[in-house]
């Protein structure tokens, strides 16, 4: 991307610089015109106004010619920035013919300077320009008006001045909006590739996320045959040692069952939910009977509260989110400690809790809540939080956490109401 941006920014200053040498012959003919007018009749020696017009008459058809040229070829830097140099050079010598730094063709000096800032911002290009403009005052600087080429009459210079000053902030104005077009359709362009980025990004993840789901799920089915194989030959093996191998890869089957299951149940497409009437503190007694056997293993007591009500979600997924959060308190709880599941509703969200008086987290382990396979328990996946933020967000949610070291773990997954509940 930042290669294309520098492509499109470069494109985009040479298309400033190319609108300003295209409109340039019709503001500095005009420009050229009056002044010519106001020279011929001020007084000034013959010789001086030959010279003055004809170099501004030489300026104004090198444009028109150049303005020509640019309709048949595409303007390259290298061309720009001799054009611009080049003007440099005749408004220079113009204003040693003219009266030197009181000369009234000096205010055209700003014109092709900041039109080569805006084309060629901070580069060598733009410092040359500079350094020609400042050397070009400096030398009229040390101008002596003489007899053949002396400093204009106020009743020619004053006109002329004001001219020139006109001409200078008519071809500004085109270098300044050419140059704020520029960066308008660098945004615009900038903006659609941004997006075009994001969209590509979401297809290629949904296309790795739905091929990661087929390989999971070709993987479990070899899996759980070589399980029940093993087991069966378990039942047959009399030697205590070889008992005790097999038992270690059932049981490695069994954690690489348990993340390959973790793994689907969060690759699950979001277009794949089932919405439904659902009564919250059913699921909450369906997720107390799945916990109950390992609950009873570390005599944990398993408490439901609040009020019944329904809302419309996908049952499964809310299921799933809450037990993976009730398996995380449970790896947690010490021997003897109490597992609260509460389903409450406010004016506007419904709030399933699943909260622990256990060892609570440190900060360092709240800050890998969400992160695959960061895990407090031995062999544990991390996907399970993942999950249920999944869930959460899918219905509009959200799932956050309340904990301290010794003051246990509160998982708070929360529904709008209003676009949630029933009716």
């Amino acid at each position: 991307m930042i290669g294309s941006l520098e492509v499109l920014t470069r494109r985009e200053r040479l298309r400033v610089g190319e609108r300003f040498l295209r409109l340039r012959p019709r503001i500095a003919f005009v420009g050229a015109a009056a002044n010519a007018v106001l020279l011929s009749s001020s007084g000034a020696p013959a010789q001086q106004r030959l010279l003055v017009g004809l170099s501004l008459g030489g300026a104004v058809a090198g444009f028109f010619i150049e303005a020509w040229w640019l309709s048949r070829r595409a303007l390259t830097e290298r061309w720009l920035q001799v054009s611009l140099a080049l003007t440099l050079l005749l408004l220079a010598a113009g204003a040693g013919l003219s009266g030197g730094l009181t000369s009234p063709v000096l205010p055209l000096f700003f014109a092709p300077v900041v039109v080569g800032f805006a084309a060629f911002a901070r580069t060598v290009p733009s410092a040359a320009l500079l350094f020609e403009a400042v050397l070009s005052v400096l030398l009229l600087g040390l101008f002596t008006p003489t007899s053949a080429f002396p400093i204009l009459p106020d009743s020619a210079l004053r006109p002329m001045l004001g001219v020139s000053c006109l001409t200078s902030l008519s071809l500004l104005a085109v270098g300044v909006i050419g140059l704020v077009d520029a960066h308008a359709r660098v945004a615009s362009e900038l903006n659609q590739l941004r997006a075009d980025m994001l969209e590509e990004a979401e297809r290629r993840a949904a296309s790795v996320e739905h091929l990661g789901a087929q390989v999971a799920h070709e993987v479990k089915n070899p899996l759980t045959a070589a399980k029940g194989l093993v087991q069966l030959v378990e039942r047959h093996v009399t030697d205590e040692r070889d008992q005790q191998r097999l038992g270690v890869v059932v049981t490695e089957v069994d954690r690489a069952l348990t993340v390959l299951g973790d793994y689907l149940s969060f690759a699950r497409p979001l277009g794949d939910l089932a919405l439904a009437p659902v009564e919250l503190t059913a699921v909450l007694d369906d997720v107390a009977g799945v916990l109950e056997a390992r609950a009873h293993e570390k005599a944990i007591e398993i408490r439901i509260g609040g009020e019944p009500f329904d809302v419309v979600a996908d049952r499964q997924r809310l299921r799933d989110a809450v037990l993976n959060l009730a398996l995380n308190a449970v790896a947690a709880l010490p021997e003897g400690g109490t597992l609260e599941l509460t389903a409450v509703k406010n004016h506007e969200r419904a709030t399933l809790t699943v909260a622990d008086n256990g060892p609570g987290m440190t900060l360092e382990q709240q800050a890998q809540l969400g992160q695959p396979f960061a895990s407090r328990s031995e062999g544990g996946t991390g996907l399970g939080v993942l999950l249920a933020e999944s869930v959460a967000r899918q219905h509009g949610g959200s799932l956050r956490f309340e904990t301290a070291p010794g003051a246990g773990t509160r998982a708070m997954l929360e529904l709008p109401l209003r676009r949630a509940e029933l009716g």
